[in-house]
């Protein structure tokens, strides 16, 4: 019997390049008999947690992973929407540095009248895919601090990343990295029939990732796939880096192709007529069966099982690195959470719930005094602790910030400031936001105006 595992996999939070929800991939997955499916969204892990929950409900095993792409060296902005200075060619040092101080100031006008990142781009500068998977829980850490640098150094959907945070990344997180897709430098020189330049891209990768680098080797029906694909395989004859078969997808099933193609044009800023020159030629991209992928890629001995047994050994759940909140630091004499959060309260229902004598009104009182028991039965006077260390802090720096949603319900967010609303006047009841039945986390939104918010 056939086994098989999908390595490269896009969900529809791949914005407008995956077309199929997360749920309906693993679904699909665990019908085909895989035994795990990697998911690799575009740089980061916007899929994981739906992933993670639809996997969760049908005991389907998952990789976590992304794909990204890294700078070519002699890359530039075509067609960008700055101008090219200092502070937006992609080759200056202090093209991040000069992009915070000219737009992240205090003195900025109020207003939504200068985006962080500026528009989204329409022609992005070229790169060479790669994806990188997390073997565990540290892997998953290393991928997402890697990420997250790059998205801090690039502009808006054009993240900049460096092969040093990359090596970084690899050492600590163990991570397991694939050729990616067509626009992967081994892939690209593959595709030109450049087998040295194929060669020396594979060792580059094989350098960062010791033993843990593969090149993939799929087949869309293109003409061009078998020349790819035997060039591969020559590369790794010649420098014995493993084969592994991926299907590229980025739909679930094939009739989700037109789906794809619609998603495609409008990422392309393009109508349909224009963009049918610029669409894939096939529908192939769907998750195959094990034996579908056989009949494609066998001749690629081990490749296909090979991508079995890496998924198989790669997953873990998610739920192994879901953080706790740090312990807020306790100022003088207070020794719990709890209390200092109860001191906040009453301290402020002192000015919102005034009563005679200078005390609080006893039907406020009453109402703290109840939201109080809950979220210290339920431990979760830290989370109110933190939101108000945020808000304090932004308006102290004069950010405007706000919030919103069901933490208006609740006496305790409006007496330490976290909200205008007066739930006791209203009559809005505290179990809609947190009760003990529900058990979870309360939900506290906080908005912060646009062109301050990285502060």
């Amino acid at each position: 019997m056939d086994r098989y595992a999908e390595l490269h996999c896009h969900t529809n939070m791949s914005f407008l390049n995956g077309a199929s929800h997360p749920a309906e991939l693993v679904a699909l997955a665990a019908e085909l008999g895989y035994t795990a499916l990697a998911v690799t969204d575009h740089d980061g892990f916007r899929g994981a947690a739906k992933v993670h929950q639809a996997a969760r409900e049908i005991g389907m095993p998952i990789v976590y992973g992304t794909e990204v792409g890294m700078q070519r060296a002699a890359s530039r902005h075509v067609g960008s929407f700055l101008p090219e200075t200092a502070a937006t060619r992609t080759d200056s040092p202090t093209r991040g540095k000069l992009l915070v101080a000219s737009q992240a100031g205090p003195t900025q006008r109020r207003g939504r009248v200068k985006r962080m990142h500026g528009s989204k781009p329409t022609r992005k500068i070229e790169t060479d895919h790669l994806i990188l998977l997390a073997p565990d829980p540290a892997g998953y850490a290393a991928i997402a601090r890697f990420v997250t640098k790059g998205q801090f150094r690039g502009r808006k959907d054009e993240p900049l990343y460096d092969y040093a945070d990359l090596e970084e990344a690899s050492q600590h997180g163990n991570l397991v990295a694939l050729s990616g897709c067509r626009s992967g430098a081994v892939n690209r020189a593959a595709l030109d029939g450049d087998i040295n330049s194929a060669i020396a891209a594979a060792e580059k990768m094989r350098e960062i990732f010791p033993g843990r680098f593969y090149l993939e080797v799929w087949h869309h029906g293109m003409p061009e796939d078998d020349l790819r694909n035997d060039v591969i395989a020559e590369v790794s004859r010649r420098t014995r880096i493993p084969l592994v078969a991926t299907n590229n997808v980025h739909y679930a099933r094939r009739n989700d192709a037109d789906l794809a193609e619609v998603l495609a044009a409008i990422g392309g800023r393009r109508d349909l007529d224009t963009a049918d020159g610029f669409r894939p030629a096939t529908d192939e991209r769907y998750l195959r069966s094990p034996e579908e992928m056989s009949r494609k890629l066998g001749r690629y001995r081990g490749a296909v099982e090979r991508a079995a047994e890496l998924g198989e050994s790669m997953a873990f759940d998610l739920d192994l690195i879901a953080p706790a909140l740090p312990d807020f630091p306790m100022p003088g004499a207070f020794t719990t959470e709890l209390e200092y959060l109860s001191h906040l309260a009453f301290e402020g229902a002192r000015d919102v719930y005034p009563g005679e004598d200078g005390r609080i009104d006893p039907r406020a009182r009453a109402r703290l005094e109840h939201e109080l028991g809950v979220i210290g039965d339920l431990g979760f006077a830290g989370f109110f602790l933190v939101a108000w260390d945020i808000v304090q802090f932004a308006r102290s720096q004069d950010i405007y910030c706000q919030i919103r949603g069901s933490g208006a319900d609740s006496a305790i967010c409006r007496c330490i400031g976290l909200t205008r609303v007066d739930p006791i006047r209203l009559n809005l009841p505290f179990e809609r936001f947190l009760s003990a039945e529900r058990g979870r986390p309360p939900d506290i939104d906080i908005d912060f105006e646009a062109e301050r918010r990285e502060e």
